[in-house]
């Protein structure tokens, strides 16, 4: 959990332009922190989308906002789930005649796996299998197992971007504080009726 440093001139613009609004201040403040919260989650999957070829859904499916922020308590949580690795499917899986090719990495090329298979598993009906990889690993042509590429958690942890986030939430939080002084400003001078 990181903590977030807030200017207290900015707090007190935005209390005298609230109070003059006739708006409650802190429920002002829980807004700008809940725009944040908003803003950090679709960042957080812009920067792991940033690093594997991977759909803007898949990327942000475990991003979740745990705890908005109230009067009562002006904090939010955006919390990214730890979750198992996705099979190859969701990185661009394609069938060749000697195997499956696939791209994990923005950076590098294509991926290849000798004698892979898509598929369902042979003699399973289940269809959320439908497009995945499989690989026999056996001389007998058992044991059949998955292919899994990367999790969305892992991508985050391993290139360790949790570490410049702090600040890029202060900057965002002092720019949603200012849109709501200037909103209040605006509502005490009759411009918007909100």
């Amino acid at each position: 959990m990181m903590l977030v440093q807030i200017d207290q001139q900015q707090i007190e613009r935005l209390i005298t332009a609230s109070i003059a609004a006739g708006k409650k201040f802190k429920k002002e403040l829980a807004a700008a922190i809940n725009q944040v919260s908003k803003k950090t989650r679709l960042e957080m999957g812009r920067e792991i989308r940033d690093r594997v070829v991977i759909k803007k859904a898949d990327s942000e499916k475990h991003l979740s906002i745990r705890l908005s922020a109230t009067e009562a308590n002006l904090s939010a949580v955006v919390r990214l789930n730890k979750t198992p690795r996705l099979g190859l499917r969701h990185f661009g899986a394609k069938q060749t005649k000697k195997g499956v090719t696939y791209k994990i990495s923005k950076v590098g090329g294509r991926g290849f796996i000798q004698g892979a298979f898509m598929g369902p598993k042979p003699g399973a009906v289940k269809t959320s299998w439908k497009g995945n990889v499989f690989q026999r690993l056996g001389k007998s042509r058992l044991p059949i197992v998955q292919k899994k590429g990367v999790s969305t958690w892992g991508v985050y942890v391993k290139n360790k971007l949790t570490i410049p986030r702090t600040k890029i939430i202060e900057d965002e939080l002092r720019k949603q504080i200012d849109r709501r002084i200037n909103l209040n400003v605006l509502r005490a001078s009759g411009l918007v009726k909100t």
